[in-house]
């Protein structure tokens, strides 16, 4: 399979990495709107073709997936043009600045090309340590997400509205499916409380939102950029249920157990191989499997949740999700 990369910054240089230990790909195309930025790429992976013109990509009729990983306000479009060429894809995180452009994705999707490989990039899914959780704790009571960042530059594309979506939105969503994934259900409604705190880009910068999943879970989540949480670092993930509680440190890959019917406190360290094992399981489904993990729906409810999430802040009231 011949793949081209849109968007050769952070985000596509981690996947182009990642696809170098699959000998069944080759990374053919990097596109960019920096044309220097793309040829830096297609030199070190010696791929064929570097552009700025992603209209390229679609045209050429052997390249069978595309990575989307541009900057958040170019996601629709990119979707779209990607459906319209029967190219499977995979689009970073978030799927794009708001709800209602994501259910644009999804439902366009769903009408053109429901049989095309598409995947939201949501890696915390994939930790091993995230695994482990799920089977430590069958029957969950509460969960607990933080996603704590030091404070973001005002210039910092992410941060802003019109590009990005501001921290909030660009990282919350990875908080809001990891809750979403680990509750097991769809989220019923929601109450938070948050504003713009800091940042001059005047984007929501600290929120704190509570959700009621309709099989009864509650899940927590508080994310923002006053600084990385003392001792457990930027992520941190507590679950609560019949068989006890469990907490997730240092970017979640230590996990450490306390069972309701005992007083010890087990322990496990894992791996942070969220990258690679969502392109591991994009792979797989396009080699044949088929099941996709990370769906264009989850990336739309994830965007959905932080976007009720921040309507509730601003009304003070509690939202109804959906």
């Amino acid at each position: 399979m011949k793949i081209a990369i849109i968007g050769c910054g952070e985000m596509g240089w981690q996947h182009a990495e990642c696809l170098t230990s699959f000998p069944q790909i080759e990374l053919f195309a990097f596109c960019d709107q920096d044309l220097q930025r793309a040829q830096q790429m297609q030199h070190h992976f010696q791929g064929e073709i570097a552009t700025d013109d992603p209209a390229l990509i679609w045209e050429k009729p052997d390249i069978h997936v595309v990575y989307i990983t541009t900057h958040t306000n170019s996601h629709r479009d990119l979707c779209k043009r990607a459906i319209q060429a029967k190219k499977h894809f995979m689009v970073e995180k978030p799927l794009a600045l708001t709800s209602r452009e994501a259910l644009e994705i999804y439902e366009y999707y769903e009408l053109h090309a429901p049989s095309l490989i598409a995947m939201s990039a949501f890696k915390f899914r994939f930790y091993e340590m995230i695994q482990k959780a799920r089977t430590l704790l069958s029957s969950v009571y509460m969960i607990s997400v933080q996603i704590m960042d030091d404070p973001w530059p005002a210039d910092f594309w992410a941060n802003q509205a019109n590009v990005g979506g501001g921290n909030v939105l660009s990282q919350g969503v990875h908080g809001t499916d990891l809750l979403r994934y680990l509750a097991d259900s769809e989220p019923d409604h929601v109450y938070a409380v948050g504003k713009n705190y800091h940042q001059s880009t005047r984007v929501v910068d600290n929120l704190s939102a509570t959700f009621y999943f309709k099989n009864g879970i509650s899940g927590t989540l508080i994310v923002g950029d006053c600084a990385e949480a003392p001792l457990v670092g930027k992520f941190m993930v507590q679950m609560h249920g019949r068989e006890g509680s469990l907490l997730l440190t240092d970017r979640l890959t230590r996990l450490k157990f306390k069972s309701a019917t005992g007083s010890g406190i087990q322990e496990w360290k894992g791996e942070e191989s969220g990258f690679m094992e969502e392109n591991r399981h994009f792979l797989s489904a396009l080699l044949g499997n088929r099941y996709i993990p990370s769906t264009l729906w989850d990336g739309y409810m994830a965007q959905l949740m932080i976007d009720s999430a921040i309507e509730s802040a601003r009304k003070k009231r509690l939202k109804e999700i959906g």
